[in-house]
């Protein structure tokens, strides 16, 4: 549910991460070929448009922009239009990442004019949120014209929630947008940020399932914290 092929930069040379499923309050070692994953989690019930084939093209265009970015290059219009597409995928992806159970009921209208009853997947949910308006979508922002940098960092994690929206007071249009390279580099769409901004914990409280770290730089134990503390939410 987190592009392994984007997470592979914090991967040991043994390709293992330290992963929290903070939904099943387990923290465990993983290589990352397994983690954060969830099979058929994006394949929908009802509507019939490839999902997972969506996002592999979006990850096929996105990944050589993630390593240019890592390697200080520029980038073009083109390359920047892939990247946020990136962004709004996982951003899109990380609303839903503690949901993939859940199965909505709706009633269907069918061209020929019968009513039936089905369940929607998250598969379904994701596909149909695309024309919800109160959706903050990243693609409708421009951010191909905004400054774009990447900061120097330490010991940075990822996850689900790992794109941060960032605004200058409660209410006001989102100034800048955030988002973890690699455990040393954070890409900084907009306004600069503060250098004492406690990233990896407003990225924790920010990610619904998935957290993954280097390997040994997790605190495994807390995965069970979290999912206690947010059942009794």
């Amino acid at each position: 549910m987190v592009s392994k092929s984007y997470i592979r930069a914090w991967a040991d040379a043994r390709g293992r991460v330290d992963v929290l499923d903070i939904q099943q309050g387990r923290g465990f070692p993983s290589s990352v070929e397994n983690a954060t994953v969830v099979s058929y989690a994006y394949d929908p019930e009802v509507l019939t448009q490839d999902l997972e084939n969506d996002y592999a093209r979006i990850e096929d265009r996105s990944v050589p922009v993630i390593l240019k970015l890592r390697h200080a290059h520029m980038l073009t219009p083109v390359e920047k239009s892939a990247m946020v597409s990136f962004l709004d995928m996982h951003l899109d992806r990380g609303r839903y990442a503690d949901q993939v159970k859940i199965r909505t009921p709706a009633l269907l209208l069918k061209t020929d004019g019968q009513i039936e009853y089905a369940e929607l997947s998250l598969g379904d949910r994701l596909l149909l949120s695309q024309y919800l308006g109160d959706v903050t979508r990243l693609t409708a922002l421009g951010l191909e014209q905004w400054p774009w940098q990447v900061r120097e960092a330490q010991h940075l994690a990822t996850g689900d929630g790992a794109v941060l929206l960032w605004r200058e007071t409660n209410g006001a249009e989102i100034s800048t947008v955030s988002f973890p390279l690699s455990p040393t580099q954070l890409l900084v769409i907009g306004q600069d940020l503060p250098n004492d901004v406690p990233l990896n914990t407003l990225l924790a409280r920010n990610c619904r399932r998935w957290i993954v770290g280097v390997l040994g730089t997790l605190n495994r134990i807390q995965a069970a914290v979290v999912a206690a503390r947010r059942s009794e939410d």
